[in-house]
Parts: C-alpha cells; sequence; structure tokens
C-alpha cells in the first residue's frame, strides 16, 4: 500500500475519531471521572496488598495517601487502626477506629470499629465513654447481646460513682494523699524544687486556694514557656479566676504546640478555650473550641456548652437537636433535660417546661438535702425556679434556691432582684435592702427599696426611694397611694402631700393613671 496513502487512511481515521467525540464528549468526561477512581482506589487496594504482606510501614504510607483524597472514607483509617493495634500503638490504634466510624463504612466494619473502642475503654475504666459508644453502636445494632452487657455492668459502676483505677507507683499513692501542710513544708526545706512546686499548686488549685495556685503556676510558666502542662493548667486556673482574656492569651501559646497524641490534653485545652470564650459572651468562638474538642474526644461536655449557647441566643429548634444528639450518651441527663426544659419555656410551652425543671430540682434535693453546693451547669435552671417561685409568692422556697447558685455576671442583676424580692416578703428586709441597692437604674429596684425603708420606719429615705422610682415610671405615683407598706406614714402631712401632689408637680385630686399590681414587679427589674 503506497505511503501516501496510509496517511491520507490514518488522517481519515482520525478525523473520524474527532467527529464522533464531539457528542460523545460527555462519555470520555466519564471516562476520566472512572479512571481517576480508578487510580485513587489503587492507593487502598495497594495498601490492603501491603498489609496483607504485613508490610506495615508501606501500607500505612498507602492509606495516608487514600485518606488524602478520600476524606469522606474510613476504610482506611480502620486498616490503620488495626496496624497500630498490632504494633501496640494503642492511643494511635483508637484515635484511628475513632475517626473512621465518623465516616462512612459498611455497617459490618462501623460494628468492629466500636467495638474496638468500647473494649479499649472497658479495658481502662473510662465507664462514661463506654456507655457513649456502646449507645452509638447499639443504635446501629440493638442485637448485640455482649455489648449490651458491657453497656449495663459500665452504667452501674459509672452511676455508682465506682470508678477503679489501675494500682499506682507507691509514689503516686503517696502525692495523691499528701496534704497542702505537708508540700508546703517540703518546698520550705528546697525552695528551688519545681516538682515540690507544681505539685502544691495542683493541691491549693483542688482546695480552691486559687490565688496561692496562681502565684506558683505563674512563676513556673515563666521559667518553662514550654512546659504544655502548666501552661494549660495556668489557663485553666485563670479562668477559674475570671480573667478570661489571659487565660485565653495563656492557652494560645500552647493550643499549637500540643501533639496530635496527647488527645486528652488537646481536648481539655479546647474545652478551656470554649469555656473562656463562653464566659465573655462570644458564642461563635466558643462553638468553634466546642466543636474542636468534640472533635478530639467525642464526649457530653461540648455538645451540653454548644446547647446552651443555642438557648442563649434563642435558637431552641438547634438547642434541642443539640441535646437529642447529648441524651445519646447516656451521661449528664439531668443537665441536658434542664436545658431542654428552658428551651420549652422560652418556647412558651410554660407549664411543661416547668414541670421539667420541678422533677430535676427534686431530684437534686433527695441527693443534697442542703441544695447547697450545685455545679455550676444547674444554675441557669435552678435562677429560673428561684424567680419562678418568687412570682408565684412561694418566698421560703425562692430563697432556697437563690442561695443554692452563684449567677455569672449576665445574670447579677436578675438574681439581686428577685433575691432582695424574697428576702423583703420573708421578712429579711436587713438582707434585701444591700441587694436592691447594688441595682441601677431599675423602678422596682428603687420602689422595692422605698417600701424596705418604710418597713424600717426612715420616712425620708422612703420619700427619696419612692420619687427615683416614680421618676422613671409615673405609675408609681398612684401605686404609692394605695400601698399599705407606706399608711403608716400618711398621718405625716408632709408626706401625704408628697404622694397626691407628685412631689409638688400636680395638683393633689388628679388621680387618671391606673396603679401598678404587685403583680408587675415580675419581669422589669431592668426597667
Amino acid at each position: 500500500m503506497p505511503s501516501r496513502y496510509r496517511q491520507n487512511l490514518r488522517r481519515s481515521y482520525l478525523t473520524d475519531f474527532l467527529n464522533l467525540a464531539k457528542p460523545l464528549s460527555g462519555v470520555v468526561v466519564f471516562y476520566f471521572l472512572f479512571a481517576s477512581s480508578v487510580l485513587l482506589s489503587a492507593d487502598l487496594k495497594e495498601g490492603k496488598k501491603a498489609y496483607s504482606r504485613k508490610d506495615y510501614t508501606e501500607a500505612l504510607k498507602q492509606f495516608q495517601k487514600y485518606n488524602d483524597s478520600n476524606p469522606s472514607s474510613g476504610e482506611a483509617w480502620m486498616y490503620m487502626g488495626y496496624i497500630y493495634e498490632s504494633r501496640k500503638d494503642y492511643t494511635k490504634s483508637i484515635q484511628a477506629f475513632k475517626k473512621a466510624v465518623t465516616l462512612s463504612l459498611p455497617k459490618k466494619d462501623l460494628v468492629n470499629c466500636y467495638t474496638k473502642i468500647i473494649l479499649y475503654y472497658n479495658y481502662h475504666r473510662e465507664y462514661g465513654e463506654v456507655i457513649a459508644y456502646a449507645n452509638r453502636l447499639l443504635k446501629i445494632a440493638p442485637d448485640l447481646n455482649h455489648i449490651q452487657k458491657i453497656r449495663a455492668a459500665a452504667e452501674e459502676k459509672h452511676s455508682g460513682g465506682s470508678r477503679p483505677q489501675k494500682n499506682p507507683l507507691p509514689q503516686e499513692v503517696e502525692e495523691e494523699q499528701e496534704t497542702v501542710a505537708s508540700l508546703e513544708k517540703k518546698l520550705n526545706k528546697d525552695p528551688n524544687n519545681k516538682n515540690i512546686k507544681w505539685q502544691l499548686s495542683l493541691a491549693y488549685y483542688n482546695e480552691k486556694e486559687f490565688r496561692k495556685s496562681e502565684t506558683i503556676l505563674a512563676e513556673l510558666v515563666k521559667d518553662e514557656p514550654e512546659n504544655l502542662e502548666y501552661g494549660y493548667k495556668y489557663g485553666a486556673l485563670l479562668v477559674r479566676l475570671g480573667k478570661y482574656d489571659e487565660a485565653l492569651a495563656a492557652l494560645a501559646k500552647i493550643e499549637p504546640k500540643i501533639p496530635s497524641e496527647k488527645e486528652k490534653l488537646l481536648y481539655f485545652t479546647h474545652l478551656t478555650q470554649a469555656a473562656a470564650f463562653h464566659k465573655k459572651r462570644n458564642f461563635e468562638e466558643a462553638t468553634k473550641y466546642y466543636r474542636k474538642a468534640y472533635a478530639n474526644k467525642q464526649t457530653v461536655l461540648p455538645l451540653i456548652g454548644i446547647t446552651k449557647i443555642k438557648w442563649q441566643v434563642k435558637d431552641c429548634e438547634n438547642a434541642i437537636k443539640t441535646a437529642e444528639k447529648a441524651l445519646e450518651f447516656g451521661e449528664k441527663t439531668r443537665e441536658i433535660k434542664m436545658y431542654v426544659a428552658l428551651c420549652k419555656i422560652q418556647g412558651g410551652k410554660k407549664e411543661e417546661g416547668y414541670d421539667t425543671l420541678k422533677e430535676i430540682a427534686s431530684a437534686i434535693e433527695k441527693e443534697n438535702p442542703k441544695f447547697q453546693n450545685l455545679p455550676e451547669v444547674y444554675n441557669d435552671g435552678i435562677l429560673k425556679l428561684a424567680r419562678y417561685y418568687t412570682n408565684a409568692g412561694n418566698y421560703e422556697k425562692a430563697l432556697r434556691y437563690f442561695k443554692s447558685v452563684e449567677p455569672d455576671e449576665e445574670e447579677e442583676r436578675e438574681y439581686r432582684f428577685y433575691l432582695g424580692k424574697a428576702y423583703f416578703y420573708t421578712g429579711s428586709v436587713d438582707k434585701a435592702v444591700p441587694l436592691l441597692e447594688k441595682i441601677e437604674n431599675s423602678a422596682n429596684a428603687f420602689y422595692l427599696l422605698a417600701k424596705c425603708q418604710a418597713r424600717l420606719g426612715n420616712m425620708d429615705a422612703t420619700t427619696n426611694y419612692i420619687k427615683k422610682a416614680a421618676d422613671m415610671n409615673p405609675s408609681l405615683w398612684t401605686s404609692a397611694l394605695k400601698d399599705k407598706e407606706f399608711v403608716k406614714f400618711k398621718e405625716n402631712e408632709s408626706f401625704r402631700q408628697f404622694l397626691e401632689t407628685r412631689s409638688g408637680t400636680r395638683s393633689p385630686k388628679d388621680e387618671s393613671e391606673n396603679p401598678r399590681s404587685e403583680e408587675s414587679e415580675k419581669d422589669d427589674s431592668d426597667r
């Protein structure tokens, strides 16, 4: 065949192919996508081959390449978990299995990974983690009897407060039992011993002598700024002292230096950063760090923080969704249900919400009859109930509830008003006055102070506070005319004229405004 003819024929074939390719461009694209997927899965296949011949170094390399290109797949992470387990690197093994269960996996593999995680935590007697992961596994495979038994045993030990530890070394026993006094004596003898300083700072912290702990920790951090444990504990301490900006600065220095295998330290660092931002009411940053903490270690605490934020910003729909997810852990259900109840009250289902809060408070009282030193997480619910009982006239119960919590700055104003009101109506006027005096620019606080001063027999102070209150809310002049607390002063001509003429600003016969009822003091302590 002449060469010219062969060239023309090849050109003809090429032209025919190009013409054919135009309408088939979608097929070409599909072909390239298919080819890409084959190339990507090649990493997984090569990893599996290396795994089967126990070339674990190569297998890890191929699996990581696959992970980088397939962030939604958990299969390679699962194999990495098996490899680390065979190497007895159990920390990395569990990290890999935990990553795998958050991604796409067939049910059989998901069950195997969850089982590995549950057995690991059960061995280490971390029963809260056992319960959390068992709940998730049983949601997928409810008929696993051995997991049901492990969970039941974990719940019994966890709820009973029994959390036995591995047998500690003799030195560890000595340090755990050592008192502040003992450590202080040791430090006096050896003032430059950093280990004794560290132990003493922790002892002060546990005894809530935070200022003393701060002095030592600040010195330790200054001497060893790279020490991650010092840095974390110092940041946590500053949060306890309310020094949130300083705490965040301290934690920001250590966070990027914490290696990923120190999962627990990273978790607590992120959780503490979240708490600091939350206290500053920087809800966006707080949520970000709660999510980071949850990614480090899937526990219930970050979810409770996010639930509270959603409630605070009045996003009750998402608050309840997050609460439902948190309830799957089977831990701290009382705290979680409290926020669900608060959301229901906020959403108008007041009777249902208050009934739940009352049940929670009743359960707490059974465990803590004195109703004292309650965990901070209960503040929102107990304060809500205290205010509820104040408005219902059950002042004794309201007082008991108020005394059991320590409100933060955001709640302080309302707390003082309602506690002051409860004290007033239970006859403790001397306790009501200093609380109410701390509330600025509140018509109702001023009016209640007028009533307090009337009970104390101070007519001048009474008229002063009535005028302050009525200047902000003129309808209180009419209330004052009819208020039984001021009857004893009405025999005094100047006091009666003061009320009838509204401190000399009108005719005594003009009473066109309706008096405020006692009930109107309920919701406006900020007026």
